[in-house]
């Protein structure tokens, strides 16, 4: 298995040197590929299992992935990918398997191959533009999923380009755009969640507060919801309530640390020092942040 693990990414390497050479020079794409087909052939042959069509290397790839053999179906993906670089449904099964490996720069590279052949295709310009989100290339997924909207409502385009705003720091504009997703698709936890944060993120508190709550009574056992509604709960200083939220979702000693930090910020610092030395209490050897989060206490009050 080792040796296939390490054929596969010597052969995904050979893929990606292809789209950065195109532009380079051909007598080198052409030695790397070669290269790349015949690394392929060796490991195949010398394990006994070489194909000779694409649905043969197709049916492989999806039979070892139910075996939980990724790292061969993998390898036999390349090879169908070496018999039909233009197959477009091979770079497809090739990207999903990779984005379920969070091998994310190997997606990239699929969608990338596919995006050559067909630059119009919405459905996967979209799938491009919410990977790019994953790599931390923003700008690029801002321009692909606007793309999209360009041509067609999309919630998942809309609902990215709200969590591009959100970390760009722009609430309000993350506000609209997953109001905008929400109006598409209607009573989605995830996305009435992200319309909570973002409007928890521009002071709207008591309005956040409604979304959360109505994300929790389609899913109360949503974990991001329970973990987002305890840190308002804490922010408005009904630290008890807060601590019955977080306690959902984390143990003791992070709740407490939680709600000592969000009190020492709130400036309440009899309330942040119990908390945060019942965290300690319960955690007194390995709980670091609640230590550190005492000193600053201390800090702040000398201050």
């Amino acid at each position: 298995m080792n040796k296939i693990k390490k054929t596969t990414k010597i052969i995904f390497w050979v893929i990606s040197s292809l789209m950065l050479l195109t532009a380079c020079n051909p007598g080198n794409i052409k030695e790397t590929e070669n290269r790349g087909h015949q690394e392929t052939e060796d490991i195949l042959q010398s394990a006994g299992l070489n194909v000779t069509s694409v649905e043969e290397a197709v049916l492989k790839a999806e039979k070892a992935l139910q075996s939980g053999k990724t790292d061969l179906a993998q390898l036999y993906y390349i090879k169908a990918y070496n018999l039909e670089p233009n197959n477009t449904q091979v770079l497809q099964k090739m990207a999903d398997l990779y984005i379920e490996l969070k091998k994310y720069d190997l997606a990239e590279v699929s969608f990338k191959l596919i995006l050559k052949q067909q630059p119009g295709d919405l459905n996967t310009t979209e799938q491009y533009g919410l990977l790019l989100i994953k790599l931390g290339k923003y700008p690029d997924a801002e321009k692909n999923l606007n793309r999209v909207i360009a041509k067609q409502q999309s919630w998942r385009a809309y609902n990215g380009l709200g969590i591009i705003a959100n970390l760009q720091g722009d609430a309000l504009k993350a506000e609209n755009l997953f109001k905008k997703a929400d109006n598409i698709l209607p009573n989605s936890p995830d996305l009435l969640n992200n319309i909570g944060f973002s409007l928890y993120s521009a002071d709207k508190l008591d309005e956040a507060a409604s979304y959360y709550i109505k994300a929790l009574q389609i899913n109360p056992g949503f974990k991001k919801a329970i973990y987002n509604y305890g840190l308002l709960q804490a922010r408005l200083k009904r630290y008890e309530q807060a601590y019955t939220a977080f306690a959902k979702v984390a143990s003791p000693a992070e709740a407490n640390n939680n709600i000592g930090y969000i009190a020492m910020m709130n400036g309440d610092y009899p309330e942040a020092n119990n908390y945060l030395q019942e965290a300690i209490k319960l955690s007194p050897r390995f709980y670091k942040k609640a230590n550190d989060n005492l000193a600053r206490l201390e800090m702040l009050e000398k201050q």
